[in-house]
């Protein structure tokens, strides 16, 4: 079956007031839907994002005018080699780059003809990856933005802990950054919500530096955390392998990496102890599932960044194909899930702290193109 059309609709999704974390403020939730369109008509879905308050005159460009021309006409089964065509030898990796919004363009399209081959086959994604492995995922609450470009308070982290744990989520991932004593309040309050038994995972951003925390990681870990993210500049390799070993806390990291050979250098450097690649940035299915199994290889458990609206469904269908799957991540704010909600209405809901697979076919979701049109930013 031949590739007919690759088309994008960039969407801008404003926010009610500016959201945040330690290094950011950003005011819309900004992305970029992919459809792939085969010669019979069936189609499927991806996406480019998150995108914080920009980037879509670039991401859009990349598809139109390099990356959809490499796969129209080509056979939509081909993914292999798509993937390779589109950031391998000779195409695009060495003319753009073999990371950045080069490989979060081509993911778009990967994500979009895993959806359609699964359409086409009435088969979901997990089947194509080998298999159900988990029939639903623990999932955590992923949230507590700062509001009004001010980061919250010890009250408003408290009160939205409360929310999440009354809503059956298993644990929570809060924001730390904002100065010392500001953390240790917020986590103070976010524990006692929460009680003893239920995670708490932070996001640090990559705001500090390693004399900084290790200075400081008695006081972290007396909250029982499941795990740190980002602490430290992502390139910094060398100081999050120390902190791997040394901070008593498991370190995340995974969502500003591209691609298997950065993820090969970062298990090999044993710079981390969960893997956290985000399906959008690290190159699409096709990619992340090799690094999920490279991951296996070093007993590293698979802990998904998933930050998007339709790309979610590709990171809980792969997910549901790992063995080694840890959790799945599930904003509750910041834009991309109202956002999801009115995209693919009803699709991978939580329940009772878990994140179900669905056995549609492809990646079980229905996307309601009315959306691109209401949220397609007017200044393009």
């Amino acid at each position: 079956m031949k590739i007919k059309n690759v088309e994008v609709f960039p969407l801008e999704f404003p926010l009610e007031y500016p959201s945040q974390d330690a290094t950011g403020v950003w005011d819309n939730w900004s992305t970029v839907i992919v459809k792939v369109t085969a010669e019979d008509g069936t189609a499927g879905y991806g996406e480019v994002g998150p995108l914080h308050g920009g980037g879509l005159p670039a991401v859009t460009g990349l598809i139109e005018s390099r990356l959809k021309r490499l796969v129209i006409g080509e056979d939509c089964f081909q993914r292999e080699k798509l993937f390779e065509k589109m950031v391998g030898r000779g195409t695009s990796a060495y003319a753009l780059g073999p990371v950045g919004a080069a490989v979060s363009a081509a993911a778009g399209i990967d994500i979009a003809l895993w959806d359609l081959a699964g359409k086409l086959l009435d088969t979901p994604v997990y089947n194509l990856l080998g298999g159900l492995v988990h029939e639903k995922i623990p999932a955590y609450a992923s949230g507590f933005f700062g509001i009004k470009g001010r980061a919250l308070t010890a009250e408003e982290c408290g009160e939205e802990a409360r929310q999440y744990r009354d809503q059956g989520f298993r644990g929570v991932k809060m924001k730390i950054g904002f100065g010392y004593s500001q953390d240790m309040a917020n986590l103070e309050a976010v524990r006692k919500a929460l009680g003893p038994d239920l995670g708490i995972m932070v996001d640090a951003n990559q705001c500090f530096d390693y004399p900084d925390l290790m200075g400081h990681i008695d006081g972290y870990k007396a909250f029982d955390l499941t795990f740190i993210e980002e602490p430290l500049r992502i390139n910094d390799l060398y100081n999050m392998a120390n902190l791997a070993v040394n901070a008593g806390v498991p370190i995340a990291a995974g969502e500003n990496y591209y691609g298997k050979y950065q993820f090969r250098d970062v298990l090999e450097h044993h710079a981390v102890n969960i893997i956290q690649p985000d399906i959008i940035h690290a190159g699409g299915i096709t990619e992340t599932k090799k690094i999920a199994a490279m991951a296996m290889s070093y007993d590293i458990p698979l802990c998904p960044h998933i930050h998007a609206s339709v790309a979610v469904s590709a990171a809980v269908q792969m997910l549901g194909s790992c063995s080694g799957s840890l959790a799945a991540e599930y904003i509750t704010s910041g834009g991309s899930y109202d956002l999801r909600c009115r995209l693919c209405p009803g699709s991978y809901m939580v329940e009772d702290g878990y994140v179900p697979v669905p056995d549609a076919p492809g990646l079980g979701i229905e996307v309601d193109e009315r959306v691109f049109e209401e949220y397609y930013p007017k200044w393009m």
